[in-house]
């Protein structure tokens, strides 16, 4: 079995490709490991490969089943892959047969992503424990995919134990979560576990410049960007980011230049009102000043900079660099970890930006 469009999971790949081409494949597996890491390319890819009416080389790319099968559109009656959703949408009918609809499947989960109260429905778990009893239509398996099987209720994980503890000879069913123990663990007593780890910012921005003929310094950009997720990288709205990032510089520059925390209250404020976007620009504000404090400790030219293209700006910002310029950094990361948490978004920015105004300081002047 080839696995040749999986970047960057060589443990997840070597382990799959020796179960396939050994025969020992076991039917109920479980892929773990964080978003955007090719858990769900690599579950298509693996149902591709035993669709395949090749005989050797699969999946090979050539035959009907593989050219019905991808992750941008799945028209297999053999194949079924089940999302979160919303109740409503199930009771209209919607997204009902995933099997043959030609549906995207990576927009299909960035929705699911997107809109976190959507569950796996019990209904549609029991539609497809049906749908894995029957015989295959065309081939001599029927595969089921489950995105963010963390998602199902206890009554829907139950329903679906059965059939993983004993599933038909035809049947191969693949679980993906971002974490292994977020499921039952009857769940994952039943099933063998693959995972998937975040992928290296330099094999993320080869597979940019190779696969998608990016710029390697906007490669490099995105890699950097996307904390180990191939899916991030590839679909990061660049100008987007830009534009948000000179608006989170300028308000820092608003209240530390001269500092006043009068403004700084009031730009907490401005970004605690944008709701979950406050947890990204704070991503964005940690990342900031990190690029700041490793580029005055060790100058300009080292490696692994996300924002060099405005260093010299950065390093001009009127924060302490006693202790190596730690001080600024953590109290945004206790804020980031604070919302992460659930805690009082407004409250823990307002804290975390004064205190960089009382950790304020000349500025080290710029290798």
């Amino acid at each position: 079995m080839r696995l040749d469009g999986l970047a960057g999971q060589p443990r997840a790949v070597l382990a799959l490709c020796r179960a396939f081409d050994s025969g020992r494949f076991q039917p109920s597996l479980i892929f773990h490991g964080p978003p955007g890491v090719g858990k769900l390319t690599a579950a298509v890819t693996l149902a591709r490969a035993l669709l395949c009416t090749a005989k050797d080389d699969a999946p090979c790319g050539l035959c009907s089943a593989c050219r019905r099968v991808d992750d941008r559109s799945n028209r297999h009656p053999d194949l079924r892959v089940v999302f979160p959703e919303k109740l409503d949408d199930f009771r209209k009918g919607e997204g009902a047969e995933e099997g043959v609809s030609g549906i995207d499947l990576q927009e299909r989960q960035a929705a699911a992503v997107r809109n976190p109260v959507w569950s796996i429905l019990i209904d549609r778990i029991r539609d497809a424990i049906g749908f894995v009893r029957r015989r295959p239509a065309e081939g001599t398996r029927s595969i089921l995919v489950v995105d963010q099987a963390q998602r199902m209720g206890q009554e829907a994980a139950n329903a679906l134990l059965k059939t993983l503890e004993e599933p038909p000879d035809h049947a191969v069913m693949i679980l993906l979560t971002p974490s292994w123990h977020s499921l039952l663990p009857t769940i994952r007593s039943r099933c063998q576990a693959v995972a998937f780890q975040s992928v290296p910012a330099a094999v993320i921005a080869d597979w940019l410049t190779t696969v998608h003929a990016l710029p390697p310094d906007e490669a490099r950009l995105r890699a950097a960007l996307a904390g180990g997720r191939m899916g991030a990288a590839a679909d990061l709205d660049l100008d987007a980011f830009r534009a948000r990032r000179e608006a989170l510089l300028q308000m820092l520059e608003s209240f530390l230049r001269p500092p006043d925390p009068g403004r700084a209250v009031a730009r907490a404020e401005e970004i605690a009102k944008g709701g979950e976007s406050s947890e990204g620009d704070l991503d964005i504000l940690v990342s900031l000043l990190r690029d700041r404090m490793i580029a005055g400790a060790a100058g300009s030219a080292v490696p692994g900079l996300i924002h060099a293209d405005i260093l010299p700006r950065l390093q001009t910002l009127p924060v302490s660099d006693a202790d190596g310029g730690t001080a600024p950094l953590a109290a945004l990361e206790t804020a980031l970890e604070g919302v992460r948490r659930k805690g009082n978004r407004q409250l823990l920015i307002e804290n975390a930006f004064l205190e960089l105004l009382a950790a304020g300081g000349p500025a080290r002047p710029p290798r």
